[in-house]
């Protein structure tokens, strides 16, 4: 089934995503005049060239022609009718601009792209507030669809959410008209040079003068000094800044201030304040990621975020009902890194299919065209599971998202008895999530082979970018020893006579000890899937409370006994998250089959693959604990390498049904019309170094050095 026109027009947005006849993929290379023997000379050689070129865009246009299922029905399913039309009228907001245009980002050196997503960042303010886009999650499209890390980010990502979230009904009235109408900017500043991950251990000091009501905000020591924070080097005016509420030589413990860091005439440093860039990192190029630090700074005391914790004139600090209440914020921040992960596998495993299809490599008979890589049984065992992964993504996202828009409403009647729960799955899945799509971006540049090492294709950048999710907002493995103890707390509960329920009802069940597969298509019932995964994740969470409460009772201490048992913590935590993700990915095909049949059908495929191929990955899991027989291990092998089979049909159909536009994608090989060598032939051009035929510094190193051989010789 071919895809429809409007799929075409949705999906293509790049100036130069135009098809070319077969006739003109003829080298365009110039040089001196030819004569007419050189040229029939040639002719003849070229010419059996020829025969045997395949045109990628007749390549990708026959994938599309031949698929099972049109593509714009599953992305209905997916985003909902008529989502990807308004993500169209907003891509085309992006597109159209020349401030956004992305042609020469990948040529750019750190500061002249920094000054860009400085240009971009009040580009976009201004295109949002001109064209009246006050929905957030249309804001946070079109920021995504820009596709690199902006100066401004962490003041729609952290800034307002946490005033939203912890700020009082005046302080809210105060700052959030400010900040949404980028009066001010804002980003958050809450790691230090010496402490990440452990927030109770920040050292930036904010102590109460009862005699003038106001904080006094401090760095006593260099490891105290903020780093990191995007935006703050040079961009952002205000900061919500994490420091330790001290009254009367008391300490009360991490609180959020916002304190202005710059002045609103000339955007000098305030006295007191020292600021700066971090200098040279891994990705983010066009952020400038900033230090921080304070040297007796004095700031009114409604600058502490006042929701949950109050401290009065006289200096009494009052706390929440609910120790963890202000927890909504680093939530709401897991929450959106879970979602995001979609996107970015998805739109490497995009680039990735669509070149697959296109690209060819050795011919089987002589004189005959290449074989499409896509259709080697190896790359389609590496590249389909992660297509499998990004579907299972898109729909844990949006539990976690509506787990966290539950757990608010909630909040907001003072029932925080789904935080446990929340903070639980949000810390893992944020760890498990990151880790897939890391992962997953790098395997999709593999797959791409040596084009996929130009920043052209687009993996790079988007790699360098994204990697930075395993350690910022939480260090994964940190992440997983939370939920870690949320399990182990579940497991307690359950052992005490009490019913579970929700993802962690397993605990409370007695699952059957040995899979009742016979044949290959038994692992192909959901039941089955499921159960396989539930007693893999139980076995893992007794296997590490077992070790835990073994060194208990040698007498160590419960954080040297857990230190101890890491390695079983997490297992049992990533095991966890699995089943939480195959269960969303479930649940989805449940309602697609009330809501859309056609589409349940082939979003089983990929949940097959997704889980069976979890599995496979983990197969010792299931073997170590008795639930798998050898033979059941040689099934999932079998089963996973037909289903890889079953999608290859369809599998540009898949990544097509993602919506993604060429503008976003910013790709020479995931290009819609499939035309890749040309886009890096002509992108190339653009690399500073072709702007003259011999290098500036030639005349002074090679010509100098070349010459004073030849003399010596």
């Amino acid at each position: 089934m071919s895809v429809t026109s409007a799929e075409t027009t949705a999906l293509t947005a790049l100036p130069h995503s135009v098809p070319v006849p077969p006739s003109q993929y003829l080298s365009s290379s110039t040089g001196s005049t030819v004569d007419n023997r050189t040229r029939q000379l040639q002719a003849i050689s070229s010419d059996y060239i020829l025969r045997q070129c395949v045109d990628p865009c007749a390549d990708l246009a026959r994938e599309r022609r031949l698929s099972s299922f049109s593509p714009s029905r599953l992305s209905d399913f997916l985003f909902g009718k008529g989502t990807l039309e308004r993500e169209r009228e907003l891509t085309a907001l992006l597109a159209n601009d020349p401030v956004c245009n992305k042609k020469d980002r990948y040529f750019l050196s750190k500061k002249e792209r920094y000054l860009r997503n400085l240009k971009i960042s009040v580009r976009l303010a201004e295109l949002v507030v001109g064209n009246g886009v006050m929905d957030q999650d249309e804001r946070r499209f079109m920021y995504t669809q820009l596709g690199d890390p902006l100066p401004t980010d962490l003041h729609f990502a952290m800034f307002i959410p946490t005033i939203k979230g912890q700020g009082s009904q005046e302080q809210q009235d105060k700052w959030l008209p400010l900040a949404m109408t980028f009066q001010i900017w804002g980003t958050y500043a809450q790691t230090e040079l010496g402490h990440g991950t452990y927030i109770r251990g920040l050292e930036t000091t904010a102590t109460y003068d009862k005699e003038t009501q106001e904080f006094v905000i401090h760095t006593p020591t260099l490891t105290a000094t903020k780093w990191w924070p995007g935006g703050l080097a040079k961009t952002s005016t205000h900061a919500v800044v994490m420091a330790r509420l001290m009254i009367d030589g008391k300490d009360f413990g991490p609180h959020a201030f916002v304190i202005q860091l710059r002045s609103m005439t000339d955007h000098t440093p305030l006295p007191g304040i020292k600021v700066g860039d971090i200098g040279p990192k891994f990705g983010f190029m066009g952020i400038d990621n900033g230090f921080l630090s304070f040297n007796y700074v004095r700031v009114p005391r409604d600058a502490l975020l006042m929701k949950y914790v109050t401290v009065t004139p006289e200096g009494e600090y009052r706390k929440p009902e609910v120790a963890k209440a202000s927890y909504g914020t680093m939530i709401y921040v897991r929450s959106i890194i879970v979602k995001g992960a979609f996107s970015n596998l998805a739109k490497a495993t995009t680039i990735a299919v669509r070149y697959a299809a296109v690209r060819r490599q050795t011919a089987t008979h002589p004189g005959k065209p290449e074989t499409q890589v896509l259709d080697y049984q190896n790359l389609q065992y590496t590249l389909f599971p992660l297509v499998a992964s990004a579907y299972a993504l898109h729909f844990t996202g949006n539990y976690m998202m509506d787990m966290y828009n539950a757990y608010m409403e909630a909040a907001d009647e003072a029932d925080y008895s789904a935080l446990p729960v929340l903070h639980g799955t949000s810390a893992g899945l944020k760890a498990l999530c990151t880790w897939m799509t890391a992962e997953g971006i790098e395997l999709c540049r593999q797959c791409c082979g040596g084009h996929g090492y130009s920043h052209l294709s687009g993996l790079p950048d988007l790699y360098q970018n994204y990697v930075g999710a395993i350690t910022y907002e939480g260090e994964n493995n940190v992440m997983c020893l939370q939920t870690a103890r949320f399990l182990l707390k579940s497991l307690k509960t359950a052992e005490a006579g009490k019913s579970l329920s929700g993802q962690v009802s397993y605990l409370s069940k007695m699952l059957k000890s040995r899979c009742e597969a016979r044949a290959d298509e038994d692992f192909m019932r959901p039941e089955l899937q499921l159960l396989a995964l539930e007693h893999r994740a139980k076995h893992l969470v007794l296997v590490a409370d077992s070790a835990l409460k073994t060194l208990l009772r040698e007498g160590l201490s419960e954080a040297e006994a857990r230190n101890r048992c890491a390695v079983d913590l997490i297992r049992a935590s990533k095991a966890h998250c699995y089943y939480v993700m195959a269960f969303c990915f479930r649940s989805a095909i449940d309602k697609a089959k009330s809501t859309a049949p056609m589409v349940a059908d082939f979003l089983e495929r990929m949940c097959h693959l997704f889980i069976l191929h979890t599995i496979e990955k983990d197969l010792g899991d299931f073997l170590e604990n008795g639930h798998f027989s050898a033979a059941h291990a040689q099934m999932v092998r079998r089963v996973v390498r037909q289903l890889c089979t079953m999608i290859r049909p369809d599998a540009v159909a898949y990544v097509d049904a993602f919506g993604m536009s060429d503008y976003f994608l910013n790709s020479a090989l995931g290009r819609y019309d499939g035309d890749v060598y040309r886009a890096l032939y002509e992108w190339a051009q653009h690399a500073r170094l072709n702007k003259s035929e011999v290098s500036e510094g030639y005349a002074e190193t090679m010509r100098q050095f070349t010459h004073k051989e030849q003399a010596r010789l």
